[in-house]
């Protein structure tokens, strides 16, 4: 009977314990690595704002990997402001990898690299080269826009995502746009945002980075391109002063993201070659689990009363 006991209750903690939820995400509009430094033993306005985000993203992530991957940080300013940022982000235990070569890039996402999506906690693409020195090239986006699916799923799995401003090259942001045809990508203040310097949080971006305040985000401008249209499964976190009706609405996504504060983020579900849609109610192939692991509390309740008589 105690062996009974301990298979049921061992099973039932598994069950609880093996759970995990899709990964965190910040897709940003901004370019901090450019507006930002290290000065007086901490970091300055854009790279604080990307040592706030990368604490966040860090904090949640849950596939239980713990290696920071830059995508194109080719040197010079994107690499040193990915590096500070990192380094101050309290992040214990982890460590950073840079990929650049078109081999590296294409076997981090096929699998076949020794680092590659199983082993990594979360992804990180710097601005695009032509607005920071050192920044990820078309060349190395070409590879990433082709693995949209495997991004979206890597998601889903636990791992996290932190990327900043590619709307300055004609292929920029196409990894996105493959997963959310309707996603209208806006570069350099085309349109409803008059003030490029000055953004804030929305109720989603002050409950999901409670360590940013306005100040934090504004101090990482000026940006360079914002969301409009479909954003699946994401949220808007960061918007700028808009000068749309009612005077001075907040208006345009700055940044999206989502997966923080024990949620879950995936960037588009229930489609094709995508993660299936979660909800509230468990899906009828986890029912039985779900049953097994109550049965197992309600043995465990029995058999402590067995014993006590």
């Amino acid at each position: 009977m105690k062996k009974i006991k301990k298979l049921v209750i061992a099973s039932a903690m598994a069950l609880g314990l093996g759970v995990v939820h899709a990964g965190p995400i910040i897709i940003a509009g901004t370019d901090a690595d450019d507006h930002g430094s290290f000065s007086s033993g901490v970091n300055q306005t854009g790279w604080k704002f990307m040592q706030l985000a990368m604490s966040n993203i860090g904090a949640n992530v849950s596939n239980g990997q713990t290696k920071a991957v830059c995508i194109g940080c080719n040197g010079s300013s994107a690499s040193a402001a990915f590096a500070s940022a990192f380094n101050f982000a309290g992040l214990a235990g982890w460590s950073t990898v840079t990929l650049t070569s078109a081999t590296d890039i294409a076997n981090f996402f096929s699998g076949a690299g020794v680092v590659n999506t199983s082993n990594s906690g979360f992804i990180y693409m710097p601005t695009v080269a032509s607005n920071v020195g050192g920044g990820i090239t078309d060349t190395q986006l070409a590879i990433v826009n082709s693995n949209g699916t495997i991004i979206n799923s890597y998601l889903a799995a636990g791992g996290g995502l932190f990327t900043q401003e590619q709307a300055n090259s004609s292929i920029g942001y196409g990894w996105l746009t493959s997963l959310l045809p309707g996603l209208v990508v806006k570069g350099d203040n085309s349109g409803g945002v008059s003030n490029s310097n000055q953004l804030f949080l929305t109720l989603q971006g002050n409950a999901q980075f409670p360590t940013l305040t306005n100040t934090d985000i504004s101090n990482a401008t000026p940006w360079h391109a914002y969301f409009t249209g479909n954003f699946g499964a994401l949220q808007s976190l960061i918007v700028g002063n808009g000068n749309n009706v009612p005077a001075g609405a907040f208006d345009d996504t700055v940044v999206l993201g989502g997966g923080f504060s024990g949620g879950g983020g995936v960037i588009v579900c229930g489609q094709p070659g995508t993660p299936p849609c979660t909800s509230n109610v468990p899906e009828p192939e986890t029912l039985p689990l779900a049953l097994l692991a109550l049965g197992g509390f309600f043995l465990s309740r029995r058999f402590k009363k067995v014993e006590a008589v």
